[in-house]
């Protein structure tokens, strides 16, 4: 994959879960081309990766819109996040390195300092970072890699949860509890605290709004939302 197309997706990504392009939005390929200053071919090829990550759906014949996940995909994804997180939690190796908990503090003292700022950007980038370096206490780069896909896949939650301002801070109490019990010697104590940090409320407020628009089906894209902002 080359650099330009990594970017493309990178960039993509952030706007979607961010909500600047919302799900159904139809992306245009012509525009697109034009803000990252590429041939369309790249573009496609961004598009490829995007689709096979699940973030959109390409539609013969009408285009690539943004997918909108239904919530037994979104449950399926959190149950298999908390099998590997509370895994790797239980084989971390306690108390954790103090470099490795003091660059957590550098980490959420950015993200802190992101909230209050109202940049969520950068909010999405710190709090990517703490996790891939928590996470990396337990020595199994593989896992790691696989915590931080599924994590990934399900940015439909973490676009819900930016902007509210209470979350935002259970998040910031979350994280700070993860690091104590890092620092500390208790398993039990690091598996409970990541436990807490999934917040399956917000799953459930999701597949509320699924269902108050679709009822119980799960329609194809060409069904999704009419209201559409072209990118």
């Amino acid at each position: 994959m080359s650099k330009a197309v990594s970017k493309i997706i990178t960039t993509l990504y952030e706007d979607i879960v961010l909500g600047i392009f919302p799900v159904g939005n139809k992306l245009i390929e012509e525009r697109l081309a034009a803000r990252f200053d590429v041939n369309r071919h790249t573009i496609r090829e961004a598009f490829v990766h995007l689709d096979e990550l699940g973030f959109v759906e390409r539609v013969p014949n009408r285009g690539v819109f943004v997918r909108e996940m239904p919530p037994t995909e979104v449950r399926e994804i959190y149950d298999v996040r908390a099998l590997l997180e509370c895994h790797a939690a239980a084989i971390t190796r306690l108390p954790a390195d103090t470099e490795l908990t003091n660059a957590l503090k550098d980490i959420q003292a950015r993200h802190t300092k992101a909230i209050e700022d109202g940049d969520y950007r950068a909010v999405l980038h710190s709090n990517t970072e703490f996790h891939r370096v928590q996470f990396s206490a337990c020595s199994n780069a593989t896992l790691v890699a696989a915590i931080e896909d599924f994590a990934t896949r399900v940015h439909v939650i973490t676009a819900m949860k930016y902007g509210i301002d209470p979350i935002m801070q259970q998040v910031i109490k979350h994280h700070t509890a993860i690091i104590e019990a890092l620092e500390g010697t208790s398993t039990e104590r690091l598996v409970e605290t990541v436990k807490q940090h999934f917040d399956l409320r917000q799953v459930d407020e999701y597949e509320r709004r699924y269902r108050m628009k679709y009822g119980d089906s799960e329609p194809e894209v060409s069904n999704a939302p009419k209201r559409r902002i072209e990118a």
